[in-house]
């Protein structure tokens, strides 16, 4: 009887490991697996790709004195867009058109004046005047300049009063509204008739000095001859001196050229821009457009640039801006290994440049790995697990919904407000799970 019993309950022991193990192993079979992910409090990153153009900032424009009433012709370049260059580098080479034609004019108009100041002292012989003459002549010529000073700034005084539509008001001074280009031609035309009235008191006073007409006739044509030799001589010493200038046109200072804007047998006038350059101390860079970039980005924000021979290169954010037509742009500094990977600034400009933004967020939230963030638009969410007591004694895990208020996000990781921190995150479970299920972490 005792043997029956001690079998009996050998028995009841088998048959209750037994159903104790293929509940387990149902239990395992049915109940969801998953893995679990932590947030952390950190600042979070940014990578964003951009499309940049290399930009040369505000840049200065190089032009060539050229006389109005002349031009050159471009004989040589020496220089391309995106080139550097030094100080005293020879950028272009020109020469003055029909330079050649225009000299033996010159020099033929100088003859002829010189040939007939030589007659008319050989038919009159040389004309003596009395120092009282000699005032009055002077004082002839001084009137007559301020004369024309004078009719000069009421021309100019007269077409600003017509363009800005005023008066001149009758007691003087200047009209309401006057621009400063109008008052300085007012304050002109004031001193150039002080001038004017004193040069003809003076010449009123030395009036009973006059010299006959027969004299006076012969000096005038005499000064006539002499005002037109040594304006030829001007005008020859001026175009020799153009033709050497402009025969080797240097850079004025360290600089990359933007702009090429002739070329080689162009035209260069007295407006021409031959090119454009940038500023002392000023360097080319890329403008990137970062409109649709949500993080804020500053001078220092870090940018990396792929490239063949050097692999990732590593530059910064040195300035943004906004453009005229209201895109916002970042500036990112050009190393010497950019330009170097790249061969030179001017094969950096044949097309675009995509760049790495890097944007940090000033302070620190709260980051879960993007895989384990549910959901879309405003209804974003993770799963956690609790830790709840079982009917018969132990624990399980529950499903727990956690609504998310994100911040930001990348491919990566996610920003939210809320501290999940010390929170158990589910992700990567092996079949759909919904709130209030019971979870299982894989090898558990």
């Amino acid at each position: 009887m005792r043997k029956f019993a001690i079998r009996a309950m050998v028995v009841l022991a088998i048959v209750v490991a037994l159903c104790m193990f293929f509940s387990g192993t149902i239990r395992t079979i049915t109940t969801a697996k998953v893995r679990f992910t932590n947030a952390r409090q950190g600042k979070f990153e940014m990578n964003t790709d951009l499309t940049g153009k290399i930009s040369f900032g505000d840049t200065e424009d190089l032009t060539l004195d050229v006389p109005a009433d002349q031009s050159l012709t471009v004989t040589r370049l020496f220089v391309k867009a995106g080139q550097q260059v030094k100080a005293g580098d020879e950028l272009l080479s020109a020469s003055v058109a029909d330079y050649d034609k225009t000299l033996k004019t010159l020099q033929s108009d100088y003859d002829t004046a010189q040939a007939s100041l030589r007659d008319l002292v050989r038919k009159n012989g040389e004309v003596r005047l009395t120092r009282n003459e000699t005032a009055w002549m002077d004082a002839y010529y001084a009137a007559q300049t301020a004369s024309q000073a004078l009719r000069d700034c009421r021309v100019e005084v007269q077409a600003l009063l017509e363009l800005e539509k005023l008066t001149m008001p009758e007691k003087g001074g200047y009209p309401e509204g006057a621009s400063d280009d109008l008052k300085a031609a007012i304050d002109a035309q004031t001193a150039a008739e002080a001038a004017n009235t004193a040069a003809s008191d003076k010449l009123d006073a030395l009036n009973r000095y006059a010299i006959n007409e027969t004299d006076w006739t012969y000096l005038t044509q005499k000064k006539d001859y002499e005002d037109k030799m040594a304006d030829c001589e001007d005008q020859m010493t001026a175009l020799q001196l153009l033709s050497r200038e402009v025969s080797h046109v240097y850079a004025p200072h360290d600089a990359y050229i933007a702009e090429v804007s002739v070329e080689k047998g162009g035209t260069v006038g007295a407006t021409t821009v031959v090119l454009k350059m940038t500023k002392e101390g000023a360097s080319p860079v890329i403008r990137a457009d970062i409109s649709n970039v949500k993080q804020s980005v500053a001078a220092g924000s870090v940018v990396t640039l792929n490239t063949d021979r050097y692999g990732r290169l590593e530059t910064a954010v040195v300035n943004t801006g906004v453009s005229s037509d209201g895109t916002r742009y970042a500036d990112v500094a050009i190393t010497q290994d950019i330009i170097d990977s790249n061969g030179s600034i001017t094969n950096m400009m044949q097309g675009d440049i995509t760049v790495r933004l890097t944007t940090r967020a000033q302070e620190a939230t709260c980051l879960i790995p993007a895989a384990a963030v549910r959901g879309s638009d405003n209804d974003r969410y993770v799963y956690v697990a609790q830790s709840v007591s079982s009917t018969f004694g132990g624990t399980q895990l529950k499903v727990v919904k956690q609504t998310l208020t994100v911040l930001n996000e990348s491919s990566s990781v996610v920003s939210v407000n809320e501290d999940l921190s010390r929170s158990s995150i589910i992700y990567m479970e092996d079949r759909a799970i919904s709130e209030g299920d019971t979870v299982m972490e894989y090898g558990g």
